[in-house]
C-alpha cells in the first residue's frame, strides 16, 4: 500500500509542476542570459541583446551603424569608436531616429541597457529590420576591457 501512495503522491506532482505558470522568477531568469533573441520571421527582423564581447565581434565583423543613446556629458566621458550620439532625452530624438534606413544593421548602447533596451523597441515598432542592444550598455562595456574613445579636446 505504501508503495502505491508514493507512486501516486510522484504522479501527482508531476502533473501539478509540468502544468504549473512560470513564475515572475522563471521569465526573469529566462531573460537574464547574456544574449536573448527576439527572431520575427514572418518578416526576417532580428533584434538581440548580446554581451559585450558579442556586440564588440559583431561591430568589428558586420558593418553597421552604432548608436550611443546616452546624452552627450555622458558621450564626453567615453563611447564605443565609430558611434553616433543620439540622445534618447533630446528634443529631437524621434525625428532624427526616423530619417534613419530600416535596412542597415544598428548597434545601441546606453549606460547601463535601459535606455538602449527603449530605443530598441522603438525601433522594433517602427519597422527596423536588424538592431542589436548591448547588454549591461557601457558599464558592461568598460567591465569587458573594450576600448573606449574619448572625445577630441
Amino acid at each position: 500500500m505504501k508503495v502505491i501512495y508514493t507512486i501516486a503522491l510522484g504522479a501527482f506532482l508531476t502533473v501539478a509542476c509540468s502544468n504549473s505558470k512560470p513564475t515572475q522568477a522563471d521569465n526573469q531568469s529566462a531573460t537574464a542570459s547574456t544574449e536573448s533573441t527576439q527572431n520575427l520571421t514572418d518578416t526576417g527582423s532580428v533584434f538581440k541583446v548580446i554581451s559585450a564581447a558579442d556586440f564588440g565581434d559583431k561591430i568589428a565583423k558586420q558593418p553597421g551603424v552604432i548608436l550611443d543613446v546616452r546624452t552627450p556629458g555622458e558621450y564626453k566621458k567615453g563611447f564605443i569608436k565609430d558611434a553616433r550620439l543620439l540622445d534618447i532625452f533630446g528634443d529631437n530624438f524621434d525625428a532624427e531616429l526616423n530619417k534613419l534606413d530600416r535596412n542597415a544593421t544598428y548597434y545601441v548602447y546606453c549606460a547601463s541597457g535601459g535606455r538602449s533596451a527603449e530605443c530598441a523597441e522603438k525601433m522594433q515598432t517602427l519597422g527596423f529590420k536588424k538592431v542589436y542592444d548591448l547588454d549591461g550598455g557601457m558599464g558592461a562595456w568598460r567591465n569587458a576591457k573594450m576600448p573606449v574613445e574619448m572625445p577630441q579636446q
